[in-house]
C-alpha cells in the first residue's frame, strides 16, 4: 500500500508533471515529422518528374515505398518494444529515416528513390505506435486519451507543413538540400527521443508478462481477424486515411501543376489549405460520433459523401479551380472520418487482444496507403497513355477511388456496433 501511495504521490508532483509533458512535446515533434514525409512527394512530385525524367506510376511507387514497409513491421515491432522497450528501439530506428533522407536526397534513379523512401519509413515505422507504449504506461487510462487525442491532432501539422512551408523551402534551396536538412533534424530528433523519453515513470517498473515472440504475434494476429464483425471494417480502413493522404501527399500538386498550370508555391498554398481542412475534419468528427453515441452512421455519412464527391470531382476533373477547389477542400474535410472508423475497429476488439488488435488496424492502414499510392500511379499513368491528356489520368484516379470507397461502404454496412458503455467484448 505504501508503494502505491509513494506512486500516487509521485504522480502529483510538478517534477512528473514536468517530464511527461516534456516527452509528449518531443513525441509531437517525432509525429509531426514522420507526417510530413508521408506526405513530401505530393509537392515535390513535379519537380521530381522533370528533374528525373520519371512518369507517375514511377512517383507513385516511391511514395509507396514509405507506407509498405510502415505497414509490414508494426507486429515485428511490437515484439522488439516487449525485449527492448520502446525507447531504444523507436531512437535507433531514426537512423535508417536519416540514411534514407541522406539517399533520397542525391538519388539519380528511381531505384535510388524508391530505397531512400524505404528507409525512410522504416524509420518511422515504430515512432507513433512506441509513443503511445510510452504513454499508456505514464498515464492513467482517462489521462492517456487526452494525451493520445493531443498526439494524434497535433501529428496532423506534418501534412499541413508539407504544403507551403516545403513549397517555400524547394524554391529556395532545392528539393534535396531540402532533405539533406530534414535528414539533420532527424538526427538530431533521435538524440533527443533518447535523452528526454523514458519507458515507465520512475518506480514504476514495467511487469508486463512474458515477451512475446514472432510466432506468438502471428497466432494473435489470426485471433484478431476472427473477431465478429471486424472483417467488415478492414475494407474502408485500408481505404478512408488513405484516400485523403493520397490527394493531399502524393497527386495534390501533381493534379494542379498539369492541370491548372499552378506552380509548385501556388500548389503548396492550395494544399495548404486541403491539409487544414482534415485537420479540421478530424478535429470535428469526434465531437459528431460521441453526440451521435454511435461509429456506423457517422462513418457511412462520411465515407459515402467522400465517394460520392470523389465521383463529382472526376466529373469536373478539367474544369475551373472555382469549381474543383471547394469539392476537394470538402472531400479532404469529410474524408477525416477514418479517425472514427478506426475508433469503431478498436471497439469491436476484446480487451484481451486490443494491443495486437490496435497494431494490425494501424498494419492494414499503412498498408491500404501504400497499396493506393501505387496503384494509383500506374492508373494515372495508363488514363493519360490511353487518353492522351494530363485530366483524363487524374479524372481516371478520382472516380476509381469513388467507386472503391463506396463499394466498401456497401461492405460496412453490416458490421455491428460495439457494446454500450466503457467495457470491451470479453
Amino acid at each position: 500500500m505504501s508503494d502505491i501511495a509513494d506512486n500516487e504521490n509521485e504522480r502529483s508532483q510538478p517534477m512528473w508533471l514536468s517530464r511527461v509533458n516534456i516527452m509528449l512535446v518531443v513525441m509531437i515533434a517525432l509525429a509531426v515529422l514522420s507526417q510530413f514525409f508521408r506526405s513530401s512527394n505530393g509537392v515535390i512530385a513535379p519537380e521530381m518528374m522533370a528533374e528525373m525524367h520519371v512518369d507517375a506510376s514511377a512517383i507513385g511507387l516511391s511514395s509507396g515505398a514509405f507506407f509498405v514497409i510502415f505497414a509490414v513491421l508494426q507486429i515485428p515491432i511490437g515484439v522488439l518494444f516487449d525485449r527492448y522497450g520502446a525507447r531504444h528501439v523507436v531512437s535507433s530506428m531514426l537512423i535508417f529515416a536519416v540514411i534514407g533522407s541522406c539517399l533520397f536526397a542525391v538519388a539519380q534513379s528511381i531505384g535510388m528513390l524508391v530505397a531512400g523512401r524505404f528507409l525512410i519509413g522504416l524509420g518511422f515505422a515504430g515512432g507513433m505506435v512506441g509513443s503511445l507504449v510510452i504513454l499508456s504506461r505514464w498515464h492513467s487510462p482517462s489521462d492517456f486519451i487526452r494525451a493520445m487525442t493531443i498526439l494524434f491532432a497535433a501529428a496532423n501539422l506534418g501534412s499541413l507543413l508539407a504544403t507551403s512551408p516545403l513549397a517555400a523551402a524547394t524554391d529556395w534551396i532545392g528539393w534535396r538540400s531540402t532533405f539533406l536538412v530534414l535528414s539533420a533534424f532527424t538526427a538530431i530528433m533521435a538524440v533527443i527521443f533518447f535523452v528526454t523519453v523514458r519507458d515507465t515513470r520512475p518506480g514504476a517498473e514495467d511487469s508486463a508478462a512474458r515477451p512475446q515472440t514472432l510466432g506468438d504475434s502471428i497466432r494473435g494476429l489470426r485471433d484478431v481477424f476472427r473477431v465478429p464483425g471486424l472483417l467488415r471494417v478492414v475494407p474502408l480502413i485500408a481505404l478512408g486515411y488513405a484516400s485523403v493522404i493520397t490527394i493531399i501527399g502524393l497527386w495534390g500538386a501533381p493534379y494542379l501543376h498539369e492541370v491548372h498550370n499552378l506552380e509548385s508555391l501556388e500548389g503548396g498554398h492550395l494544399l495548404s489549405v486541403l491539409a487544414i481542412a482534415f485537420v479540421i475534419g478530424t478535429l470535428a468528427y469526434g465531437p459528431i460520433q460521441r453526440r451521435v453515441s454511435g461509429f456506423r452512421r457517422v462513418v457511412v455519412a462520411g465515407s459515402a459523401a467522400t465517394g460520392g464527391l470523389l465521383i463529382v470531382l472526376a466529373l469536373f476533373a478539367g474544369t475551373s479551380l472555382v469549381i474543383t477547389v471547394p469539392l476537394l477542400v470538402v472531400i479532404c474535410t469529410v474524408g477525416a472520418y477514418s479517425v472514427v472508423l478506426m475508433g469503431h475497429g478498436v471497439a469491436l476488439i476484446p480487451s484481451t487482444l486490443v494491443g495486437r488488435g490496435t497494431t494490425t488496424l494501424n498494419g492494414v492502414l499503412m498498408g491500404g496507403t501504400a497499396i493506393l499510392q501505387i496503384v494509383s500511379g500506374l492508373i494515372v499513368e495508363a488514363a493519360q497513355t490511353w487518353f492522351g491528356t494530363p485530366v483524363a489520368g487524374y479524372a481516371a484516379f478520382f472516380a476509381i477511388l469513388g467507386l472503391a470507397t463506396l463499394a466498401a461502404t456497401v461492405f460496412y454496412l453490416r458490421a455491428p456496433e460495439p457494446v454500450r458503455g466503457d467495457r470491451r467484448p470479453d
